[in-house]
């Protein structure tokens, strides 16, 4: 199925549901914020692969997690919040570091591979209140993490990535924790990329994603997400 092709200096996409069967959408655009925020609030991720393409994906079904039907195990989470110190947006620049030493290996561009130029939009992203990290701390020394982007009430997770047994579990379930909290509707977590053990993930299918991401983004249009 032919995909599409997007122009530079046009911040459009195609409706989401001509992707085709592996859900890829469009090739090509200039990558701005602008853009990368269209896409999240258009149920649309970006995969830099191979890297001097960018390949926008929107796949049926979408991986998802609701954080509000999520039965937290608390004893495991106190567990956890024993073991490592847990921060928010405390070192940003510092997660998306170590998921670059983590990810970005010998040289292979896998859909992993976290670009130089995609450090400078989440880094951005971060300063303008919408890009966020959830942190593992262990003797003072950064051992886990995730980050992603918070619109309204959905939460778009990017990179886990751990150096020490079970830090990305704290730091996942920590976060379902806070979005629960907060009553976020949903947590995308795009493809099935991050799965812990115990951590069950649902299937939305991609016409109801992409309604959720178009209202959510109506409702709380260039607002950042008190986080």
């Amino acid at each position: 199925m032919p995909y599409f092709e997007l122009k530079n200096d046009e911040i459009s996409f195609p409706p989401a549901y001509f992707a085709d069967i592996d859900g890829l959408l469009a090739v090509g655009g200039t990558m701005s914020i602008e853009r990368l925020l269209l896409a999240y609030n258009s149920g649309i991720y970006y995969w830099h692969y191979p890297l001097k393409h960018i390949k926008w994906w929107s796949p049926d079904p979408r991986i998802v997690l609701r954080p509000n039907a999520f039965e937290i195990p608390q004893s495991r989470l106190d567990s956890l919040l024993k073991d490592f110190d847990i921060r928010v947006d405390s070192h940003f620049e510092e997660v998306l570091r170590s998921c670059q030493s983590v990810y970005n290996i010998d040289g292979q561009m896998d859909n992993r591979w976290l670009a130089e130029r995609m450090v400078r939009m989440f880094m951005e992203l971060h300063q303008k209140g919408y890009a966020h990290s959830i942190e593992a701390w262990k003797d003072g020394k950064l051992v886990g993490g995730l980050f992603g982007v918070a619109i309204g009430k959905l939460f778009f997770v990017e990179y886990v990535f751990s150096t020490m047994e079970h830090a990305d579990e704290a730091v996942l379930l920590y976060l379902i924790k806070k979005l629960k909290d907060q009553n976020f509707e949903l947590m995308d977590m795009q493809k099935a990329t991050f799965f812990l053990s115990g951590i069950e993930y649902d299937e939305m299918p991609r016409l109801e994603y992409v309604g959720l991401c178009k209202e959510n983004a109506n409702t709380f249009r260039d607002v950042p997400t008190e986080f």
